[in-house]
C-alpha cells in the first residue's frame, strides 16, 4: 500500500471506513510501525469525544424512517471499535521489543485510566499477584507519583500517575534495578500552560526487566536532575 495508507489512521479509530477499506488498512497496519505507533496514540480518541459530546446540547430527534439506519449504523462503529482494541494491543506488543512506548493523558480523578494504554491495559488500582506498586514523591519539590507494574511474558506493562507537574519541561521514566544498568521506561514532554493543581498526568509505558528486579523509580528532567524517587 502506499504511503496514503498513513492518512487512514483517524478514519481507521473512529470506524467510518467501510469492509474493504478497513480490511486494506489492517493488511498494511501489520508491516507499518509508524501507523501501529500512531494508533497507539490516537487509540482513546473516540472516548475523548464521547466525553466532548456530554457537553453538546441535544441533537434533534430523527424521522422514524432514519432511526432504523442510525441504529444500525451505531451498531457497526461497536463493532470497529472493538477490533480496534484488539489491533491496538497487538501493535503495542509489536512495538514493545523496538523501544519505550509513552501515552501522556490529563486524566479525571477517578480510576478508570487501567485502559489509557494498550500496554497497561489490565493495571488495577490495587496490588495483586503479578503487580507491583510503587508509591512516593520528592519532598520540596510537590510532586507525587505513583507507579503500577504488570508483570506480562516480555517483562513489564507501567502506568505512571504524576501530580504536582508543572509544565513545559520534558521528562522521563527510568527504571533503576537491583543490579545491572538502569531502563529508560518512558519520555515525555509536560505541555506549556500545564500547572501543579491541574487533573493528574499520567503515562504508560514498559520494560524488559521482570517487577521483582525493579529496586524504584525515577522521574528525571532533561537535564538528568531527579525530580521524584519512587520506592518500592
Amino acid at each position: 500500500m502506499g504511503g496514503a495508507a498513513h492518512t487512514d489512521i483517524a478514519a481507521y479509530v473512529l470506524g467510518v471506513l467501510d469492509e474493504a477499506e478497513n480490511a486494506v488498512f489492517e493488511a498494511h497496519l501489520l508491516d507499518c510501525p509508524h501507523c501501529q505507533l500512531d494508533l497507539l496514540e490516537m487509540y482513546e480518541l473516540p472516548e475523548i469525544l464521547a466525553e466532548v459530546r456530554k457537553y453538546w446540547p441535544d441533537p434533534p430527534i430523527p424521522q422514524p424512517r432514519a432511526l432504523g439506519g442510525l441504529l444500525d449504523e451505531v451498531a457497526l462503529a461497536r463493532r470497529r471499535r472493538k477490533t480496534i482494541l484488539r489491533i491496538g494491543s497487538a501493535a503495542a506488543g509489536l512495538l514493545i521489543v523496538a523501544g519505550p512506548l509513552v501515552t501522556v493523558a490529563l486524566d479525571s480523578d477517578d480510576d478508570s485510566y487501567a485502559e489509557s494504554a494498550p500496554v497497561a491495559a489490565s493495571a488495577p488500582a490495587s496490588t495483586a499477584p503479578s503487580t507491583s506498586l510503587f508509591d512516593g514523591g520528592e519532598s520540596g519539590k510537590g510532586l507525587q507519583a505513583q507507579v503500577i507494574v504488570q508483570q506480562t511474558t516480555w517483562g513489564s506493562a507501567i502506568q505512571l500517575v504524576l501530580n504536582g507537574v508543572s509544565g513545559p519541561q520534558r521528562c522521563q521514566l527510568v527504571a533503576v534495578p537491583w543490579a545491572g544498568p538502569e531502563v529508560t521506561v518512558a519520555g515525555w514532554t509536560v505541555p506549556q500552560g500545564t500547572t501543579a493543581e491541574m487533573l493528574p498526568l499520567r503515562v504508560s509505558g514498559g520494560t524488559g526487566l521482570a517487577p521483582a528486579d525493579i529496586s524504584r523509580f525515577e522521574i528525571r528532567d532533561d537535564g538528568g536532575t531527579v525530580l521524584a524517587s519512587i520506592p518500592r
